[in-house]
């Protein structure tokens, strides 16, 4: 047996030959892939791909292994335009030691054309209300449990983050997570400050807002469980009362029935 050694390493992805086939040297016998890098193209639209060189950077988010935010160098562009699109395609460059990535998946792209310095900027998930009414809720700096509706407005923004140009000031404290229900709270919509808090921040709150501790769930689960097992069933007592009925009109028809069947028996007087 002569052993054959691929020039390369790699993912084997095609065989040409079956085992125990004959071959010759001119043949291809497999199809090996290096995949420990990749390559990711993006359609530029032309009008920015001006202020795109080679060497930038971008972040690239493949929804089929998730949120992962992945960098990536632009290493060059197409050979040609493409006229349908009106877009270059620009060709990055990313790392694949684990594997993870296959060719053919959908990538997004966030080309980093710029950078500043300095920027109040909180995450885009922070911000609410219709377009012309910007707001995010801060938290008070005085109340317990207790948030303040600001209006801001806003700047530059990119896939994770919205620049602030006025309304907050370094420090503040802004609700990311539940800020749309949050929203809604106080409004005339029917929730409630429990349900705004419970929805903002993942766990369960008291009526005034405070956080529920474990001995306040206990108390109240206890609670529902006592209410539960000493009330009576609405229908209980109906049923008890045509229980009552049927076994009382059983006995009456059984009484008559035996009165009869003994009249019946008794010999005929002369």
């Amino acid at each position: 047996m002569i052993d054959l050694k691929a020039p390369r390493a790699g993912l084997v992805v095609d065989s040409h030959v079956r085992l125990g086939e004959p071959v010759e040297p001119e043949n291809d016998l497999l199809d090996i892939s290096d995949r420990s890098k990749l390559w990711a193209v993006a359609k530029i639209p032309e009008p920015e791909a001006k202020g795109i060189a080679p060497g930038t950077k971008a972040r690239i988010r493949i929804p089929a292994i998730g949120d992962e935010l992945i960098e990536a160098t632009l290493t060059r562009f197409g050979v040609e335009a493409i006229r349908e699109a009106g877009a270059i395609e620009g060709i990055f460059e990313l790392d694949n030691l684990d594997g993870k990535l296959t060719p053919g998946m959908r990538a997004e792209f966030s080309i980093i054309t710029g950078l500043r310095e300095n920027v109040m900027a909180v995450p885009r998930t922070a911000v609410q209300g219709d377009p012309t009414k910007r707001v995010v809720f801060v938290k008070d700096f005085e109340l317990p449990n207790a948030f303040v509706r600001v209006p801001v407005a806003l700047g530059e923004q990119n896939e994770e983050y919205v620049e602030v140009l006025t309304g907050l000031f370094p420090g503040d404290e802004v609700v990311t997570q539940g800020s749309y229900a949050l929203s809604f709270a106080g409004s005339g919509s029917g929730m409630s400050l429990k349900e705004a808090l419970d929805a903002a921040h993942g766990h369960e709150h008291n009526e005034d807002g405070s956080e529920m501790t474990a001995e306040q769930k206990a108390a109240r689960d206890a609670e529902k469980e006592g209410a539960s097992g000493s009330g009576s069933s609405p229908l209980s007592l109906p049923i008890l009362i045509w229980a009552a009925f049927t076994t009382l009109t059983t006995i009456v028809f059984g009484q008559l029935l035996w009165n009869r069947s003994r009249k019946s028996a008794a010999p005929a007087e002369s």
